[in-house]
């Protein structure tokens, strides 16, 4: 069959040419969805000329990727990052970690909840008094106090839904499970340690983005009912975490809560006030987990006016999450490593065979080995000094986690055998001459964190440029 047309007819004024017998209702709808149509396109037009400015514009940044194990203090330093050099943009975000802070503190209060449930719930029976029997089981006050705190579990998961859709992951919460312990037991240790995490591909900077622009109108009222609930549950929360039955409860599950990120139960009268403004070091202390590689980008401030463009990268930790690292090992400027001290009487949450610091030795001198590497200027952080100083004060033995050590049990020198580890492993796998560049730090203490950051800066900055010729 051929096909002919007419020549004075144009095909495509006849296909957008309204169609016969065309009601008014039928054309305002047609002519609505054009504009949508033609909108749509517009937005796409823009969304890719800001791209294509954002990728010029950020060629030549500055490029640090933050590399350790789940829960070293990744995020907490990229914090502090902005805190010390990015002044404007923090300012502008410190609002929106409000809703971050108080899903903190109701997603421990709903932990402790469940595990003293679970206790009350193994007791069989309850006391018939408010005070505390000589076997440490859960009285008739305690659970008058669970049922009062329950109206928590709803505005946990409606503070979920504030900050975004996001999924559990195993998280360091508790010693191993033990498999071989009662079937009930197990199943609760494992939803103890599960955490929110939010799905999102640059990190908590675009979900902050996302609670401020809610800030005004409705999602802000829900936040102020969500917090009065809090509010009107504070007496009870407070006297269920002071309660001497309570921390005994903890205490036999390996609970140390007020040594994990997010845990502000100690803080609740101040920031459950109307008037709250999250300080920096409640914002470092804030937990919000994120999946994937995340991006933050930064302009920092200087003082000549001038601006620096940063991006810094953050890696998953977890084992599965390693083979992501190997395509930013390519183009960045340096590699910050974070090495917590004070896991050396940890396991790893994904394989409870394998020592937390041992893992972090093993990472180091993979990095260490790696060619790809061999153009990038590595900072060691070894960070938690703070709760190793506490573990060693508490007589925790570092010798009956790590068989090589063998020297004494104070801070200094543990302290100094770790670094000297570090740097045994970096000097036999480093090509040579490479400085080796270390620091001991708490990264949830801001101002001392601050000041390793300038260093760190200046030290990052004098690599970049060597590496480009102009020193």
């Amino acid at each position: 069959m051929i096909f002919t047309y007419d020549k004075e007819v144009d095909p495509l004024a006849a296909f957008t040419a309204p169609p016969p017998n065309e009601t008014p209702e039928e054309r305002q709808i047609r002519e609505r969805k054009e504009q949508e149509a033609i909108q749509r396109s517009r937005n796409i037009e823009a969304e890719l000329k800001a791209a294509k400015i954002s990728m010029k514009r950020w060629k030549d940044a500055v490029k640090v990727l933050v590399l350790g194990q789940s829960m070293s203090g990744k995020s907490t330093t990229i914090k502090n990052f902005q805190i010390t050099y990015a002044q404007k943009a923090w300012a502008e975000e410190r609002q929106s970690w409000k809703a971050v802070i108080l899903f903190n503190l109701v997603h421990t209060v709903n932990l402790i909840v469940d595990v003293v449930q679970d206790a009350v719930d193994r007791s069989g029976r309850t006391s018939e008094h408010t005070s505390v029997d000589v076997a440490g089981r859960p009285t008739q006050h305690h659970h008058k106090v669970l049922l009062r705190l329950a109206p928590l579990r709803r505005i946990e998961d409606d503070l979920k839904t504030h900050l975004g859709a996001g999924t559990s992951e195993v998280e360091i919460l508790s010693k191993n499970l033990e498999s071989n312990g009662p079937s009930h037991e197990v199943e609760l240790n494992r939803a103890i340690v599960q955490e929110f995490t939010v799905r999102s591909s640059s990190g908590w900077k675009s979900i902050l983005a996302q609670v401020r622009k809610s800030q005004s109108g409705r999602e802000s009222q829900i936040h102020q009912a969500l917090s009065d609930v809090v509010v009107s549950c504070k007496d009870d929360i407070r006297w269920l975490w002071n309660d001497s039955v309570t921390q005994l409860i903890l205490q036999s599950r390996s609970l140390k809560l007020d040594d994990a990120p997010g845990f502000f139960l100690n803080d609740i009268d101040r920031i459950t006030m109307h008037d709250y403004e999250p300080t920096d070091s409640d914002i470092v202390r804030a937990r919000l987990r994120t999946t994937g590689v995340q991006e933050y980008h930064f302009t920092l401030d200087r003082a000549n006016g001038t601006n620096l463009d940063w991006i810094m990268y953050d890696v998953a930790g977890i084992r599965t999450s390693r083979a992501a690292w190997i395509p930013y090992f390519r183009e960045i400027t340096a590699l910050i490593f974070m090495a917590p001290l004070s896991s050396f009487n940890e396991r790893l949450a994904e394989d409870n065979r394998v020592n937390r610091l041992e893992d972090t030795f093993v990472l180091w001198k993979t990095i260490c080995s790696s060619e790809l590497l061999s153009h990038v200027q590595i900072i060691l952080f070894m960070n938690k000094v703070d709760l190793l100083r506490k573990k060693l004060d508490q007589g925790i033995q570092v010798k009956k986690y790590i068989p090589e050590y063998d020297k004494g049990n104070d801070f200094a020198t543990v302290s100094t055998w770790f670094r000297r580890v570090f740097k045994r492993i970096f000097v036999d796998h480093r090509k040579p001459g490479s400085p080796f560049i270390s620091h001991f730090t708490s990264v949830v203490d801001t101002q001392a964190t601050g000041q390793t950051l300038q260093a760190v800066q200046a030290t990052i900055l004098r690599n970049d440029i060597a590496n480009a010729g102009l020193m």
